[in-house]
């Protein structure tokens, strides 16, 4: 009775997830951590409540995402990037704004607080 190896199948899955996640990590090399508030469901809300608490990544060179900018969650470049949609709150320079980010990422809009 032969022993099958089934693993060559897994081995092959394997090392392509190890490459995928080297490749994400080499294009996020130069994405910009910025800290912002929890998720709301609108400016108003986000205004309203902290700046902080949350740490992501951007892939556009402001210190802070701007329209049509990509966030992730981690410091990879996650394709398909899935992310929680809605408005987040930063401060920057004594001054707080938002942005509207969808589910998978890009920056929708940025306005002042």
């Amino acid at each position: 009775m032969a022993l099958g190896n089934s693993s060559g199948a897994s081995s092959a899955r394997q090392k392509g997830q190890i490459i995928k996640g080297i490749r994400e990590r080499r294009r996020a090399a130069n994405y910009t951590q910025f800290n912002c508030g929890p998720v709301a469901a609108n400016h108003s809300n986000a205004c309203s409540g902290d700046s902080t608490g949350n740490t992501f990544y951007h892939n556009g060179s402001a210190p802070f995402p701007v329209a049509n900018d990509v966030v992730f969650s981690s410091k990879r470049a996650r394709d398909p990037n899935r992310f929680t949609a809605g408005f987040y709150k930063f401060t920057s320079g004594g001054r707080s704004a938002t942005v509207e980010i969808n589910n998978i990422g890009v920056v929708l809009s940025r306005t002042n607080c």
